[in-house]
């Protein structure tokens, strides 16, 4: 069965396998292997490489910053190698960031995906990728706010695939990749507005500042 260009059974092939590749909980693994601790329970509570970089330190960080990125890259590359389709890339790079959110492998607690993202835009337009990274290295040396980065760059990228879809003599097919442009937008938007309302108070920790034990945490463990 099709609807449109699209074959059922390839779109829930791809977003199944792209969405189990994107879970795959690589900063509470990192935690798990090198201190025997759910990363979990420590500075923002989540699983990605900022987190990663506050409890574990550099090393781990940048292992696990690469390793999220193939997450979203990988999936979405290999689907336009086997199926050519620019619909299944899209769909494989939102569920591959869907993943990192809710990891089924760690009960659907897990992080940001914006590692992700970042693989998923590489995939859709390398040149893009590259560009994304830079101006986020920028950012991060120049404010020390991840946060800042994230809310930064994911909407430039989705900004540049939407300014690529509408100037003349433009890629038709990149009208489907603004779709995950958009969501990815609205994900790092919702998932920031903590950090948005600590940056309002200036109580946002920079990076590699926060990485104590969660008090609620500590209070569950003690009980």
């Amino acid at each position: 069965m099709t609807i449109g260009d699209v074959n059922l059974a390839e779109l829930a092939l791809v977003v199944v396998v792209s969405y189990l590749i994107g879970a795959i909980p690589t900063g509470y693994i990192a935690g798990r292997v090198l201190k025997g601790i759910d990363i979990r329970d420590y500075g923002s509570g989540n699983i990605g490489a900022t987190n990663v970089l506050r409890t574990l330190g550099r090393g781990p960080f940048l292992a696990v910053l690469v390793a999220d990125a193939l997450k979203g890259y990988v999936p979405v590359l290999a689907v336009w190698y086997i199926f050519e389709s620019h619909d299944l890339q899209v769909a494989s790079g939102i569920s591959a960031v869907i993943g990192p959110h809710f990891p089924v492998y760690i009960v659907f607690r897990g992080g940001r995906g914006v590692a992700t993202s970042f693989g998923v835009f590489a995939a859709l337009a390398m040149p893009l990728g590259v560009a994304l990274v830079a101006v986020g290295i920028f950012i991060v040396l120049a404010l020390r706010y991840m946060s800042v980065m994230s809310m930064v760059t994911v909407p430039l990228g989705a900004l540049v695939l939407f300014i690529l879809a509408v100037v003349p003599g433009g890629d038709v097919y990149t009208w489907t990749k603004v779709i995950f442009g958009a969501f990815a937008t609205a994900i790092v938007f919702l998932t920031h507005i903590p950090n948005i309302k600590r940056l309002i108070r200036g109580t946002e920790p920079k990076i590699g500042e926060g990485g104590e034990p969660r008090a609620e945490a500590m209070r569950q463990k003690a009980t």
